[in-house]
């Protein structure tokens, strides 16, 4: 089943989750890019490639968190599926 989950974030949902929907998204997007733009302005050539790094860095352990939870969901509420028919097949 991990396997089954794992295509289907890689094929499909990481790209579905990624995309830029809302307004609220295209405002915090936006929102981003500036301050991106503001902080590069207060910084030397060395101090911007450390910050890049970081921010780098940063998304990767939030997009690692986002799968982990996505795949955590996706095992529970099989769970939760299964024991509940499981509990009203025994009802019967």
């Amino acid at each position: 089943m991990k396997q089954t989950l794992e295509r289907l974030w890689n094929d499909y949902l990481a790209d579905e989750c990624a995309a830029i929907d809302t307004d609220e998204e295209r405002a915090l997007t936006r929102r981003t890019v500036e301050l991106h733009e503001a902080v590069n302005a207060l910084l030397n050539k060395e101090q911007a490639e450390a910050v890049e790094k970081y921010v780098d860095v940063l998304c990767d352990v939030e997009a690692f968190f986002v799968k982990k939870a996505f795949l955590k969901g996706c095992e529970f509420a099989t769970s939760f599926l299964l024991e509940t028919a499981c509990r009203a097949y025994r009802a019967k």
